[in-house]
Order: C-alpha cells, then sequence, then structure tokens
C-alpha cells in the first residue's frame, strides 16, 4: 500500500468513527440557591436586609451579587434553557443547593415548598427529559416528600437508593453510559461525623460495586455530586473551613480520588458544583493524567468570599459511549444597567482553549499553558471564565497566585495540595526575586495554618 492509498484508508477510518457516533446534549445547571424572600421588606431574611441596604433591585431584578437568586432569575435561566433546547437533548444534571443558605433556619414546610416551585418548573419545561437531581448541603435530607416530586425522573432502582441515602444510579437502556448520582452531604463536614457516618460508609461500598459491575458490563459512567474531590484556591486543604460548608473532608476526599483512579478506565466524566465558579480538576495515577472533572458555575451571582455572574452549561456529547466533545457556556452580566435578564454565550470550551478534544491528557496540558507565567495569555482566559466574567483583576494574581491555581487543578490529594503549594516557593523566589518575599510569605502562611488543624 503506497503512502497515498494509506492516507485515504486512515482518513476514511476517522470519517466512519465520525459517523458513527450519535451526537446528544445535556445541560448542567447548579447552585440556584432560591432564595422565595429576595428583595422582601416583610422578612429580615430576604436579601435587601444584608448588610448593605442599598441595593437597586426592583422587581425582583439583580443589578449587583449580594443576592441569591430570585424567582425571577431562575425563571430566566430555565426559559433561555428552554430556548436554546437542543432537539437531541437528552437529560440535564441538577447539582445540588437549590436553596439559598438564608432557608437553612426555616421550617421544613417553607423549605419543601421552595424545592417543590423549582422542580415543578424543569418538569414543565423538560416534560419530554429526565432531569438527574443531586443533593446539596443546602438542601432537605432525603425523604419520602422528596421521593413523590422526584419519581417523575427516577426509575424504582434508583428511588429505593435516593431515600435510604440519597444518592443512585441510571441505566441507560440504550447506550452504554451509566448515570451515578452521588451524595457528596455525606461525606462533608458536618454528616460525616454526625448523622451520615453509616450512610456514608454505605455509599462507598455502593459506589465500588457499581463501577465494578460497569466495567464487567463494558459501560462508561459519568460522576455526578454536588460537591466533588479537590481542593478550594481560597481554602487551605484540610482546615475547618474547608471541611465545612459541603467540602469532602480530607479522608472522603482521598477515598474518593483513590476510587477514581482505580476505575479512570469506565469513568468517561465527573461534573460537579459547589464552588461557584468555573474551573476544572485532574487527577493523576503515577504521574500519568488519567481523568478530570469539570465544575460548573454557580446560577446564583452570590458566593461565599467569591462572586460570580450565573451561568449555565450545554453539553455535547456522543450518547452511544458519553464521551465528552465540548461545551458551551452561557452568563447573564447582571450588572446590566438596563436591568434586563440577557443570556448570551460566554465561551465554547475547545475553540476558547484551543483543545483538540477533553480528556485528562489534554486538560493536563491546558493546565501547565495556565501556569506559563511569561505567557498569560491563557492564565487571562482562565481567570476571565472562572468568576463568569464577573471583574476579573488579572494584575492581581502574581507568580505566587498563578502557582496556587495550577496545584489546585492539578492535585486533588488535600496534602498533595499543601505540598504543590511548599515545595516550589523558594525556585519561584529565585526566578522572580522582585517577588521573593510575597512568595515566602505566602507558603508560611498556609504552614502555618494547615498545623493548626
Amino acid at each position: 500500500m503506497n503512502p497515498f492509498t494509506f492516507a485515504i484508508f486512515i482518513t476514511s477510518l476517522f470519517w466512519l468513527n465520525l459517523s458513527d457516533a450519535k451526537i446528544g446534549y445535556f445541560w448542567h445547571i447548579t447552585d440556584l440557591h432560591y432564595d422565595p424572600f429576595h428583595n422582601s421588606p416583610e422578612f429580615h431574611r430576604g436579601c435587601k436586609h444584608r448588610g448593605n441596604n442599598d441595593h437597586n433591585h426592583r422587581n425582583g431584578r439583580h443589578r449587583d451579587h449580594t443576592c441569591d437568586s430570585s424567582w425571577l432569575l431562575i425563571q430566566s435561566a430555565v426559559s433561555f434553557m428552554a430556548e436554546r433546547h437542543p432537539d437531541t437533548l437528552e437529560f440535564v444534571l441538577w447539582t445540588g443547593d437549590i436553596l439559598s443558605s438564608s432557608m437553612e433556619h426555616l421550617g421544613d414546610e417553607i423549605r419543601m415548598e421552595a424545592v417543590r416551585n423549582v422542580t415543578d418548573l424543569l418538569s414543565r419545561t423538560f416534560s419530554s427529559q429526565f432531569v438527574f437531581p443531586a443533593l446539596g448541603h443546602n438542601d432537605p435530607p432525603p425523604s419520602r416528600r422528596l421521593i413523590d416530586m422526584w419519581m417523575q425522573w427516577l426509575p424504582s432502582d434508583a428511588l429505593t437508593t435516593f431515600e435510604t441515602g440519597g444518592y443512585y444510579t441510571i441505566e441507560q437502556s440504550y447506550s452504554k453510559l451509566r448515570i451515578v448520582v452521588l451524595n457528596s452531604v455525606l461525606w462533608a463536614g458536618g454528616a460525616a461525623t454526625t448523622d451520615g457516618p453509616h450512610r456514608g460508609r454505605a455509599q462507598w461500598e455502593w459506589l465500588e460495586r457499581v463501577l465494578s459491575k460497569a466495567r464487567r458490563k463494558n459501560e462508561m459512567v459519568y460522576l455526578v455530586a454536588h460537591a466533588g474531590p479537590g481542593v478550594e484556591e481560597r481554602h487551605n486543604a484540610g482546615s475547618s473551613s474547608a471541611a465545612g460548608g459541603g467540602e469532602l473532608t480530607p479522608t472522603a476526599n482521598s477515598n474518593l480520588v483513590r476510587i477514581i483512579k482505580a476505575f479512570s478506565d469506565v469513568i468517561a466524566g465527573q461534573f460537579y458544583g459547589h464552588r461557584h465558579s468555573d474551573t476544572f480538576r485532574l487527577m493523576y495515577n503515577e504521574g500519568r493524567p488519567v481523568s478530570w472533572a469539570l465544575l460548573a458555575p454557580s446560577v446564583t451571582p452570590r458566593g461565599a468570599g467569591s462572586t460570580s455572574n450565573p451561568g449555565l452549561r450545554l453539553y455535547k456529547f456522543d450518547t452511544n459511549n458519553g464521551k465528552v466533545l465540548d461545551y458551551t457556556q452561557f452568563y447573564l452580566d447582571v450588572t446590566n444597567k438596563k436591568g434586563e435578564l440577557h443570556w448570551a454565550v460566554e465561551y465554547n470550551l475547545t475553540q476558547y482553549y484551543n483543545l483538540r478534544d477533553i480528556t485528562a491528557v489534554s486538560l493536563d496540558a491546558l493546565s501547565k499553558k495556565i501556569r506559563n507565567y511569561n505567557d498569560r495569555t491563557y492564565l487571562h482566559k482562565y481567570l476571565m471564565a472562572l468568576h463568569v466574567r464577573h471583574a476579573p483583576d488579572i494584575s492581581n494574581c502574581d507568580t505566587a497566585c498563578v502557582h496556587v491555581h495550577y496545584c489546585a487543578i492539578t492535585h486533588a490529594e488535600f496534602l498533595d495540595f499543601r505540598a504543590c503549594v511548599r515545595n516550589p516557593a523558594s525556585a519561584l523566589a529565585s526566578r522572580a526575586p522582585h517577588l521573593s518575599c510575597a512568595i515566602l510569605l505566602y507558603a508560611i502562611v498556609l504552614l502555618i495554618s494547615s498545623r493548626r488543624y
């Protein structure tokens, strides 16, 4: 076979593979933080009474980032999703924190009614699709009432494990894709030490059984949860702040990373929320990137320690095997002076970062481009996306800042993250003498903080 004929043969195989792919789409929405008392003068728990009273939220419209989601904001998000509804939309991932944290001390009736309102809205909008919900730390625990609301989307086997632990799996009869929805609350700071240890252990055992079954059946798996593995850049790994507020405990985080590495051959993707930011995490096995996690930004513009514009994400994937092909990120600029709720395209993943595909290897290469302090092109893109175009000040991110972002992306284990931040400090300082004091001081602060916990 001559070279020309061989090239045609390889090209034909490539296009044959593409033609075999069945393209589908799914939405990922997370962290709605619905506040029914948004801008309500009758209730002190409404956002109008949180600190600054000088908000311009006439008729429930968002004009800044100090409030959780009003009903109008949630309606606009779901309405936009309906407008951009592809004919091949397969399902919706809804990864928790449905309710605002301002509602955590309210009665069950009020909280459940708020969940029902959002559920009904999604049910009416996606009447022909399944919505797969995951519980966040601000949400009601599993109950018969939640099952009654969500049984329209979940089969009986899924409802059984959801009732006992808030987790379930969906086996796709028409493809080799399995969806595994975890209850990360069972592995977070509070529940892991109070009412959830036995259910947390049961979820570990169940997860390994499900992944083992998927491997035997040659299935590919999506792992879905509110909070996933890894460290938030703003927190010291393993501290009380990292272990509370929905974050996985260090022990749970290590165990989940271990399982992901062990089953990386069947895990086609991981999808989480919780951080209210647009980022990604990588897991390695003996230095080789083997799995990735994509974290979607929140619908609420309000965050604990950070703020962002509201975001919605539409994934494109191969329905035969779950391979993620791309996604489009949409956003809403809540500081729009006209007060209009106008959703727009923020970026397309493969085009924005110039990726050939979405794999652990390609995202690992991207992380190195983000770390490159001498060429800030990809760092600028990453920081712009991180908080969904909300006031990114690139000049404030010095060498130490860049390195911490890189460590958070590439070191999912808490101790590994600490070591990553600590070890390169002197080397970075020697290459940038004018930044040496700031870098060394940053490393010292992390070391001192880690020894306190």
